[in-house]
């Protein structure tokens, strides 16, 4: 098939494009530069791979949670070609997809991304099903849900990050993390293509990103309503 992914969730952004079996990608960690680099990024995947947007079978981004710029550059660059193409766009849960590739690993898996102000958006999973649902939460929250006779597997852009923090909050803890980082692309194409297979629906229109948390315009108003 021939696709084009996209993970800008984080600070670390991922663009990917695959005809058969040939895949080129693109990793930036450039943090706030994403709006500048996305569009780049993809005219430089597609002419990689020989591909222009309207060859494309389909599209697939993670939907969050994230970075709220992160997440609406996506949205908004991979919805364009929708629109302009008519190629459908799937959505993945970030966290699912960043436990994708440890979906055979015996023991728990946990995904983040650090959220700042001492929050990670988390979640966490055995053999590939969730055993607690992405939360916008804390250290001792997750730490309260895990079997601690299993062990940890810490993964996402900041996994080692979590592992250390875990590791701090409960020392007896079986926790580990990798330094290499998995392409979230290439998961982003496999669970697409599952989801295209069991005639899944693509995102519609109205679709947007899934943040979890409210953005700082949003709780100013609040407070100030209060």
């Amino acid at each position: 098939m021939k696709a084009l992914c996209v993970d800008s969730a984080s600070s670390r952004m991922t663009v990917s494009a695959k005809n058969e079996e040939d895949c080129v990608s693109l990793t930036l960690d450039i943090g706030p530069s994403q709006s500048q680099e996305l569009l780049p990024a993809i005219d430089y995947v597609l002419n990689k791979t020989g591909l222009k947007p309207q060859d494309l079978d389909y599209m697939a981004l993670c939907k969050g949670p994230g970075t709220f710029t992160g997440l609406r550059l996506a949205f908004a660059a991979l919805k364009a070609i929708e629109l302009a193409f008519n190629k459908p766009v799937y959505g993945i849960s970030t966290l699912e997809c960043y436990a994708y590739p440890f979906k055979d690993f015996n023991g728990q898996v946990i995904t983040t991304i650090d959220a700042k102000k001492n929050q990670f958006f988390a979640a966490i999973f055995e053999k590939g099903k969730p055993v607690m649902k992405e939360e916008d939460t804390s250290v001792e929250k997750v730490l309260s849900q895990l079997n601690k006779e299993k062990p940890v597997l810490c993964a996402g852009p900041d996994g080692a990050l979590f592992k250390e923090t875990l590791k701090k909050a409960c020392p007896e803890l079986n926790v580990i993390s990798f330094n290499l980082q998995e392409n979230p692309c290439i998961s982003l194409f496999e669970m697409a293509e599952k989801l295209i297979s069991e005639n899944a629906q693509p995102l519609k229109d109205f679709d947007g990103p899934e943040y979890l948390r409210k953005s700082e315009a949003e709780l100013a108003l609040e407070a100030k309503n209060s």
